[in-house]
């Protein structure tokens, strides 16, 4: 089966009571990007943005995360998965050009951000004109379970909602969600869903009682990962599906080659990348967008995003490390460091309890303690420039926009606002003032803790 010949709908709606909160289950973060990211992730693979139909809330349709190029069906009122297939069959059916029932339909659901393209790998390869995805549960959710007869031949889905033994004694075979059906059967009978009106839905699942009513015969592929199809509903379940993932991408990383110290203190992002020989000690998070090459070492208690480190490098510990910063090669940012925008060139290093905001420092270049780039007006901010092998005392302020120059000298304690040329001293401090203290002076009359604690002495010697 070409690629073409596959269209992807994807059930997008709902409102996430379950979850509760103001941002819908759909768009909370997990792992640096949303939970319907990965389910779109996978779609794109499979076919081309035109031939992927998302149904959703009206309230969801302003999202900027929609991929250009899909549709974007609304679905209001929402009445379940069966609803929803018959939208975006209706938009499939008035967008596509060509024989529209000789192609075939995947569904997949939006809040299942577990699955891998793998998983789906044999189950397109079935033949079927209605193929499930099953899996036996390894802990009880709420599944619908597939109904067979005792030759094999499946007759029905019973959704959750309307067993009678909500919990089950033994976990049955159950369906994932996910369901290929040929456009051509589709086609017959989309139109007679039955309506739930005791819920108030249309169940999709009912395709399969309706094949069996008309003798079509219902594939069932049985996934050995179950672990990969849990839905997002409840703030417990993000919490599975976010430790699943960790997993996943902490494996990821050691095969890349990086050393982990303590792997379950560590957090990734999904496009967290590692070279070898990488190290990462306890206690660190990173969001999205972070690349460790060879050799660097993450010490612990850093928080790194969108952030490419060089070979080599230290970090930490407690760094902070954001938004679009570059380390070079055998760079060093050390503790209590927040570097944001800027570039550190190659050999260069900011060791202690320092801000480095929009700066751009090249190589060889040492940072002292406390310093500080000053470059927000109140309005905007501004760039700074410190050239290779400059030198920049404890305690300075830089305020931007300024450059430093190659091989310059910054005395601590400086406030810089004009550009320092290569090679130079400078220092901008004012006068100092020696002042004698009398002899009633508050400063020379403050109470001193070692008396303190010989009063209390003697008081207890008495």
């Amino acid at each position: 089966m070409g690629a073409m010949a596959l269209n992807v709908f994807i059930c997008a709606g709902g409102r996430s009571t379950r979850f509760g909160g103001n941002i819908p289950k759909l768009f909370q973060d997990l792992g640096g990007k949303p939970v319907v990211d990965y389910v779109l992730d996978i779609a794109k693979h499979l076919t081309s943005l035109d031939r992927i139909y998302i149904v959703t809330s009206p309230n969801f349709l302003t999202w900027n995360g929609w991929p250009l190029g899909t549709h974007i069906v609304p679905q209001e009122p929402a009445l379940g998965t069966g609803h929803a297939f018959q939208l975006a069959f209706e938009h499939f059916v008035n967008t596509q050009i060509g024989n529209v029932l000789d192609e075939e339909i995947l569904v997949l659901m939006a809040d299942c951000p577990l699955m891998e393209l793998q998983d789906l790998t044999l189950f397109l390869q079935h033949e079927t004109p209605l193929t499930l995805l099953a899996m036996y549960p390894e802990v009880f959710r709420r599944y619908g379970e597939i109904l067979m007869s005792s030759s094999g031949e499946v007759f029905g889905i019973q959704e959750h909602k309307y067993t009678e033994n909500p919990s089950w004694d033994t976990l049955p075979l159950c369906y994932t969600g996910i369901m290929k059906i040929s456009s051509q059967l589709a086609s017959s009978w989309v139109k007679a869903l039955p309506f739930h009106s005791t819920v108030q839905e249309y169940h999709i699942t009912d395709f399969v009682k309706m094949a069996h009513q008309h003798a079509v015969p219902v594939g069932v592929v049985i996934s050995d990962s179950p672990q990969h199809f849990i839905g997002i509903n409840t703030k417990e379940d993000w919490q599975a599906a976010y430790q699943l993932l960790q997993n996943r991408w902490r494996a990821r990383a050691q095969q890349q080659g990086a050393l982990f110290h303590d792997p379950s203190s560590v957090m990734l992002s999904w496009d967290t990348r590692f070279f070898l020989d990488a190290q990462v000690h306890p206690f660190n998070v990173f969001g999205p967008g972070v690349v460790v090459e060879r050799g660097a070492v993450i010490f612990p208690f850093c928080r790194l995003i969108h952030t490419h480190i060089g070979p080599y490098a230290r970090i930490g510990p407690f760094a902070h490390v954001k938004e679009g910063s570059n380390l070079g090669t055998e760079s060093c940012v050390g503790s209590f460091v927040e570097m944001t925008r800027s570039s550190l060139g190659d050999y260069s290093q900011a060791k202690h309890l320092t801000y480095l905001g929009d700066v751009n420092i090249a190589q060889d270049v040492n940072v002292g303690a406390g310093v500080v780039m000053c470059n927000y007006d109140g309005l905007q901010k501004h760039t700074i420039s410190i050239e290779k092998e400059a030198f920049i005392g404890a305690g300075t302020m830089l305020v931007a926009p300024v450059t430093i120059g190659s091989g310059a000298t910054i005395g601590a304690g400086s406030v810089i606002t004009e550009d320092v040329p290569e090679k130079t001293l400078s220092v901008s401090r004012a006068p100092q003032k020696n002042i004698v203290l009398s002899e009633n002076s508050r400063h020379r009359t403050r109470p001193l803790k070692s008396k303190k604690l010989k009063n209390i002495s003697s008081c207890e010697e008495k």
